[in-house]
């Protein structure tokens, strides 16, 4: 098989499943999923596991769009009004759901070592199947705007969380002790330094916007802004881990609230993005194992009841704390459920960090993302439709 015959069936086959499954009122990227399981490694095979590292690429450059997408949807005059309702919501859902996940997975037997990168791993949200169930089904309002900030701040949340607990995960493995101060100056130098590189990023982009006439190059020169930020920041600096999902963001929330060309910046993304969101989800698909889901018992169980309970717990107790409307409090933990993306890259990222745990992490993060992955755009679906969001959205022209 070439690359170009390959691209064409995860474009074409997941296209299909897509059509197929929307069919039965199912959401789309469900389909995107199924195609993937049935063509990769669980299945007949025809994406092997060293073809989806090849186009790994795809999915880093289709996981930087959405990001700058998400970016997007973060206007300040929006957030103001929700202020201590996003804070709150998003920190205990991301908290309470990282601290389930750590006691659910030393009481099924793990070392607080691996424990605690599983919980890391498994406290971060995929945004990419929130942002696709939403545009999908054309929803709008105060739930709908609390799920994307959610899905974006969570990936600050979700990066800070495995850089403390990669820290101490290092410390444990090798005896050594970490201060905790350095630690702290760590984390938060990882995560500012990725907000400002974003923030650059924006600033350069908006100049530029101000200087050209044509949707085309428009196009061309954000998609080349937010991937030249993102490989800068991929390639990290001075020891320290940057996170190109982070600084797209930053750059889509610059743009959004700063610059005066703001709708034509994110207008050219609007269907240039789809075939490569098609293409991330058909491998994601494709890499899932299936037999590790059964082999890994009641590991498995304990950690998605504590992922689906720490998401449902911590997004009502932070919308009760902050007065959030009925439906925020109610449904936004239901959004929250898909952990492929960041969860992903975390996991591949963990198993190179921590090679003697390695196996345990990948099995772990990728055979629950089955389970995730289905039930993610399930639950979505089923809290905008119960919020009653669903065709709200008035499309711009």
């Amino acid at each position: 098989m070439n690359e170009i015959l390959l691209i064409g069936i995860l474009l074409f086959g997941g296209y299909l499943g897509g059509k197929l499954i929307a069919k039965i009122k199912v959401p789309a990227v469900t389909g995107y999923i199924l195609v993937g399981l049935a063509f990769g490694v669980s299945s007949l095979k025809l994406i092997p596991w060293e073809w989806n590292l090849k186009l790994s690429w795809l999915i880093d450059f289709a996981l930087l769009l959405i990001a700058f997408h998400i970016g997007g949807e973060l206007r300040l005059s929006k957030l103001r009004k929700m202020g201590k309702a996003i804070v709150l919501i998003v920190s205990l859902e991301t908290l309470v759901t990282y601290s389930l996940l750590l006691v659910g997975m030393l009481l099924v037997g793990q070392s607080l070592a691996l424990s605690l990168i599983i919980a890391s791993i498994g406290a971060a949200t995929a945004p990419a199947v929130t942002v696709l169930v939403l545009n999908e089904y054309r929803a709008q309002g105060p739930l709908t705007q609390t799920l994307l900030a959610c899905v974006g701040i969570d990936d600050a949340y979700g990066l800070a969380l495995y850089s403390v607990s990669a820290s101490l995960a290092h410390s444990l493995f090798s005896g050594t002790h970490i201060f905790p101060l350095r630690l702290g100056g760590i984390v938060l130098a990882e995560i500012a330094l990725s907000v400002l590189g974003g923030m650059i990023a924006g600033v350069i982009l908006d100049f530029l916007l101000r200087r050209v006439k044509y949707p085309a190059e428009v196009l061309i020169m954000i998609v080349g802004g937010i991937t030249l930020a993102g490989g800068l920041l991929q390639e990290g600096m001075w020891g320290l881990r940057f996170s190109p999902l982070l600084g797209a963001m930053a750059a889509g929330f610059y743009l959004t609230n700063y610059s005066p060309k703001r709708r034509e910046a994110f207008a050219p993304l609007g269907d240039f993005g789809y075939p490569f969101y098609t293409i991330y989800f058909v491998l994601a698909g494709a890499r899932l194992k299936v037999k590790l889901l059964f082999h890994l018992g009641w590991v498995a169980v304990v950690y998605l009841l504590g992922r689906f309970s720490g998401k449902i717990l911590g997004a009502s107790l932070g919308g009760i704390l902050s007065h959030a409307p009925k439906q925020v409090r109610k449904y936004t933990g239901m959004g929250l459920f898909s952990q492929a993306g960041i969860a992903i890259g975390l996991c591949l990222v963990a198993a190179k960090e921590f090679p003697q745990a390695g196996d345990v992490i990948v099995a772990i993060a990728l055979g629950t993302t089955i389970v995730t992955e289905i039930i993610g755009p399930f639950s979505t679906k089923y809290a905008i439709t119960k919020a009653g969001e669903v065709g709200k959205m008035v499309r711009k022209p």
